[in-house]
Parts: C-alpha cells; structure tokens; sequence
C-alpha cells in the first residue's frame, strides 16, 4: 500500500505542478506529426484485448533518423518521434473482437494518436521522480487535435517502469526493424 500511496502522491503532485505552471516543458512542446503515416517507419502494431473501453488494434511509427541511428546501434536520439495509433476494431454484441482470416483484429476506425518526442534538455524542471529522461508525451483527436483533457502525468508514471529501456515500451521492436 505505502508504494502505491507514495506513487499516486508523486503522480498528483506533478500534475500539480504541470497546473500551476511550475514546468517549462510540457505536452505543449511536442506538435502532431503530420504525415507520419506515410513518411515515418511503421515497425509495430500489436491486437490490444484488454483496454477498458473494449479491444484496439494498435500502430507504432518511428521517424526515419531515429530508425537509422537505433539501425547504426546508436541508442534513440534527440529529435526521436515515436507514434501510436489506437484503432476501433469490429465487435461482436458482448464487446468481443472479431478477427479476420488473418487472426488479427479487424480495424474500423481510428480512436486517437499518442506522440512521444525525445529532444535535449526537455523534462529537466519535471521532479527526478518523475523525469522521463528527455521525453515528453502528447495526445491528439484522430483529426490530429490535441486532446487537452489527456491526463499526460500518467504517461510518466507508466514508462517509468521502462527506464532501463530509455522509457520505451517497443523499444525492442524498433531495434528488430531497425535489423531489417
């Protein structure tokens, strides 16, 4: 209890400082990538069964000179874009996924977009705590509005589990199509 006591406090308390504007860098800084589905690198998507508002279907995109420099075994660079589409999918009358002849989830429409961007010097005002490295997080409406009622706070108490992986979930998805 005490460590979910202390995170939920650490979560509150840097959404806190987000509201009262105690830190400079911000989901603010991180812009919609447009074009990214044709001119960035598709090297995931993955069938999502267990989300609370029912089954997505999920795509990770990279911008090329981050590939070419995880490709060069570089590690993610500054300027690192990262990409994540969630997707409606089809559904039978209890919620569950249809698949089709390929086992996969059937997309049907796109939910929203999800931006991590990696540049020198961002998160440094954000408590150690909390601080993703360089990172910071975006959400965006399917049109590429940016959704402003996306609590970002939680995006950093979730990749910090990651750490050891430079705060990225596919991190070892991205160094496979970097292989290809």
């Amino acid at each position: 209890m005490k460590t979910a006591n202390t995170k939920n406090s650490i979560v509150l308390a840097f959404g806190a400082s987000l509201i009262a504007g105690t830190a400079s860098a911000g989901t603010e800084n991180v812009a919609f990538p447009s074009g990214y589905d044709t001119g960035y690198v598709l090297y995931h998507d993955v069938d999502k069964p267990d989300r609370k508002r029912g089954p997505t279907y999920r795509k990770f995109y990279i911008n090329k000179s981050a590939l070419a420099a995880v490709s060069a075994g570089k590690p993610l660079p500054s300027g690192t874009v990262l990409v994540r589409e969630d997707w409606f999918v089809k559904q039978d009358g209890d919620r569950n996924a249809i698949k089709g002849a390929d086992g996969r989830y059937v997309p049907i429409g796109k939910k929203a977009v999800f931006v991590m961007e990696k540049r020198d010097g961002w998160g440094a005002e954000y408590p150690a705590e909390m601080r993703n490295g360089n990172w910071e997080y975006a959400a965006f409406g399917k049109d590429g509005a940016r959704n402003e009622k996306m609590k970002i706070g939680n995006c950093f108490g979730c990749h910090l589990k990651v750490k050891a992986s430079d705060y990225v979930f596919s991190l070892k998805d991205i160094k496979a199509a970097a292989t290809k």
